[in-house]
């Protein structure tokens, strides 16, 4: 059980260490940094004392400290994935207006001929 907590405490402090390198890389804002900063933080605080989870468990009722990392990695993998549609569909829309408009640009120089 150490080995396996030690893994988990190192694999979430190069995690940590990653999300500052892909800052520092202008990659992420300030607040992505931070919402990642907190979640790897708490994810280290969980390997290393798994029995800090006992009053959440309790009060939703979740039997093992694993379930709930399960259930909240869902639920950032959605969040993760909502925002990388909703920055796709703005980069598409963003896309289509710069086609209009050179689209636009170039037919006005080709009336102009």
């Amino acid at each position: 059980m150490i080995l396996l907590q030690l893994l988990s405490a190192t694999f979430g402090l190069y995690m940590l260490y990653w999300s500052f390198l892909v800052y520092k890389k202008r990659l992420i804002y300030i607040r992505e940094l931070v919402f990642w900063a907190v979640v790897w933080v708490v994810f280290i605080g969980v390997s290393l004392l798994p029995d800090s989870t006992k009053l959440v468990l309790q009060t939703f009722k979740i039997t093992r400290t694993m379930d709930l990392l399960m259930i909240l990695s869902f639920m950032v993998l959605w969040l993760v994935a909502y925002r990388n549609y909703s920055d796709n569909r703005k980069i598409k829309r963003k896309l289509q207006d710069l086609v209009r408009q050179d689209a636009i640009k170039r037919a006005m120089e080709k009336k102009k001929k």
